[in-house]
């Protein structure tokens, strides 16, 4: 029997940490998806970048080569280019690099290097669009077909612009087609800070408009007559995916789109794997509904286009086709992903133009900020959003009085438990109920053997009621337990997608959002891929084994003892699980245990000194003036009502067994009497 049962603990075990590991994980811990067999056309020089995979109208070949004028190649900064001036690092929240060549954006740098450094380099400046050097494309690169038909081995996205007018914040490129019948103008501006804004209390966490870059697209008919064409808008390119090995979200393009009222913004989100797909199947378009915004989503950053105007009326993007920038061969989740703005047809009146605007918000994603841009669904949480941003909101309140984000981790570690006291209290009270029944326990069923007999009906009707009453009893120490998950899983979406806690700093660890990466490898481990050795998690672990054994009754028989090395294995498999989870988290981990361990020899030890010295009877009561029973509270008697309803609800299955077993023991008896039966 004890075989068996142990089999039936050991089967019902690994099919819980099945279904933990194949659909809880990609759900709390999401799993990197493995590398897509996607056909993506090879890198080739800038100046052999063709798009025809885009299928754009009017790209027939010239009759014969035309060429443009000959302008200069020029780098321009808006912004500081540099930290040499600090005055200028106050008044400019971006630094943005433009080519004349296709008048493009090779990169944009936030320029407070103390709160956003670059990733493991905390003398360099973070850069959101542009991050990698190589790349072939670029961000806001401008395709005309009826313009890039008349050119020969060239296109508008490669040749140099001419650079009309610059000032520290602004710049005008502009180019005319070599028939002289349009000429074609992009103006970036960024904003600069006046006085009075710089004044204002934590202004680069409250103004949106210092992240954004205003582009205008200006389409001037120098013919006599009407025409026709449409233009293609490239969107934010190398935006960063920082700390690739241990982040659980890779880039998404995400995209809010207006409805009828004006007003009703739907979000939608378009997953790396999503794009390849789309891209493999040569079916690249996303959508033609209305555009609020749209952009390249990573986990602290967002760089995201807002087609300026009323889109309902006069729209100036018709579609948005996805597009993959560099794809990584060993794993897809790591490829560079953005899109394409295509506009509608457009007819432009003889000696007439049409301009469009666009701003490109390139940014933290903070809640006041995201929310000024209509993008509100950028700060995704998952299930629990309500109390992962209420978790942020203490963390922040914490480091607003002067505490490092460590210590305020700790902070809301004590808080947390403060609150789960009474759960906590009456999982102790209730396990240290459970360690003095267990020899009853064991003394019990050695009784059912002894007066049924082992595999006997008798017996094993007995052991059920038993096992079934122990369970309900066990029920009520573990539901405390599950009532903590909620907040586990809040804390570690909270830590683990903050951007407070990006590259902070505590004890040794330079990181709050990263494992604490004590020392490197110079190799990857087999089957598991670790090439850093984390420590915390390993102390983490130490402190739940040791919890369980200081918590865990002796076992009085062998198959406790083996359910008990069951437990062991799994903490085991639950330190791996856990290696890769930010610092933040582990620090919770590790004060919880602590936590945990001192607060149950804490009530052990007031339990053994009530029990040495009883408290004395109470002076008898008065007649006629009977005591007034204590009002628990809302949290006990909601527990109390879960009890009773459980106890309710076994008394009425054991009550229907018993009633169905009733006729079946009267028709044996009536067989007896007829001498039926033996």
């Amino acid at each position: 029997m004890d075989q068996r049962r142990f089999l039936v603990f050991f089967t019902l075990s690994m099919g819980i940490w099945f279904v933990w590991l194949h659909f809880l994980v990609p759900v709390v811990f999401p799993i990197p998806p493995k590398a897509a067999d996607v056909a993506i056309a090879p890198k080739v020089a800038p100046a052999e970048v063709k798009f025809a995979e885009e299928g754009e109208p009017g790209e027939a070949a010239p009759a014969q080569g035309v060429t443009l004028a000959q302008h200069p190649v020029k780098s321009v900064w808006l912004g500081p280019a540099d930290d040499s001036d600090p005055k200028k690092l106050d008044e400019y929240f971006l630094a943005v690099k433009l080519d004349s060549r296709g008048a493009a954006v090779d990169s944009i740098e936030l320029t407070d290097r103390v709160r956003y450094p670059a990733f493991g380099r905390r003398d360099q400046r973070v850069r959101l669009v542009g991050s990698d050097d190589a790349a072939a494309l670029r961000t806001f690169e401008l395709r005309v077909p009826a313009i890039d038909s008349l050119l020969k081995d060239q296109s508008l996205d490669r040749v140099p612009w001419e650079v009309a007018d610059q000032t520290s914040n602004s710049v005008t490129f502009r180019l005319q087609a070599a028939d002289g019948s349009w000429e074609l103008s992009k103006h970036y501006e960024i904003k600069r800070l006046t006085d009075v804004e710089l004044k204002q209390p934590k202004v680069r966490d409250t103004l949106a408009g210092g992240y954004r870059l205003a582009l205008s697209v200006t389409l001037k008919n120098l013919s006599e007559r009407p025409q026709e064409l449409t233009y293609s808008l490239r969107g934010p390119v190398g935006v960063p995916l920082e700390d690739q090995d241990n982040s659980y979200k890779y880039r998404d393009i995400r995209m809010g789109f207006v409805r009828d009222d004006g007003i009703t913004i739907d979000e939608s989100k378009l997953s790396i794997s999503e794009a390849l797909k789309k891209t493999k199947n040569k079916k690249p378009e996303i959508s033609r509904r209305p555009v609020k915004y749209v952009g390249v989503d990573v986990l602290y950053f967002a760089a995201l286009v807002l087609p300026q105007g009323d889109q309902l009326k006069e729209r100036t993007v018709a579609q948005i086709d996805a597009v993959v920038i560099d794809e990584n061969k060993q794993n897809s989740s790591f490829s560079d992903i953005s899109f394409n703005l295509t506009s509608p047809t457009l007819t432009v009146p003889a000696n007439g133009e049409i301009k469009h605007e666009y701003q490109l918000y390139a940014g933290p994603k903070l809640k006041e900020l995201v929310q000024q841009v209509s993008a509100g669904a950028v700060m995704d949480y998952g299930w629990f959003d309500s109390i992962c941003r209420g978790m942020v909101w203490l963390l922040n309140t914490f480091h607003a009085i002067g505490l490092s984000y460590g210590l305020a981790i700790l902070c809301l570690t004590v808080m947390v438990r403060t609150v789960l006291i009474p759960l906590s209290k009456h999982q102790a009270m209730h396990a240290a109920k459970m360690k003095e029944l267990q020899p009853k326990v064991a003394a019990r069923q050695k009784e059912l053997e002894a007066k049924h007999g082992k595999n006997t009906e008798e017996y094993i009707k007995a052991s059920q009621e038993l096992v079934a009453e122990q369970s309900k009893m066990m029920l009520g120490g573990c539901l405390p337990m599950f009532l903590q998950l909620p907040i586990f899983i809040a804390l570690y979406r909270a830590i683990g997608s903050s951007i407070e806690l990006r590259m902070e700093p505590f004890l040794w660890f330079q990181n709050l959002a990263a494992p604490d990466a004590l020392f490197q490898f110079g190799f990857a481990l087999p089957l598991l891929g670790w090439t850093e050795f984390n420590l915390l998690p390993c102390v983490s672990a130490g402190l739940m084994y040791v919890h369980q054994k200081f918590t865990m009754p002796p076992p009085t028989n062998e198959e406790q003892a083996a359910q008990q090395k069951m437990m062991s294995f799994m903490m085991i498999l639950m330190a791996a699980m856990f290696y890769r989870v930010p610092s933040g988290l582990c620090l919770y981990f590790i004060s919880t245990n602590i936590w945990s361990m001192t607060e149950r020899w804490l009530l052990e030890r007031k339990a053994k000194a009530a029990a040495l010295n009883p408290a004395p009877s109470p002076p008898p009561i008065a007649p006629g003036n009977p005591p007034q029973p204590k009002k628990p509270s809302p949290l006990l008697a909601w527990w109390n009502q879960m009890v009773q309803a459980a106890d309710k609800d076994s008394k009425l299955k054991r009550g229907g067994q018993e009633n169905t077993n009733k006729p079946n023991d009267r028709k044996n008896k009536k067989n007896r009497d007829n001498g039926w039966g033996s």
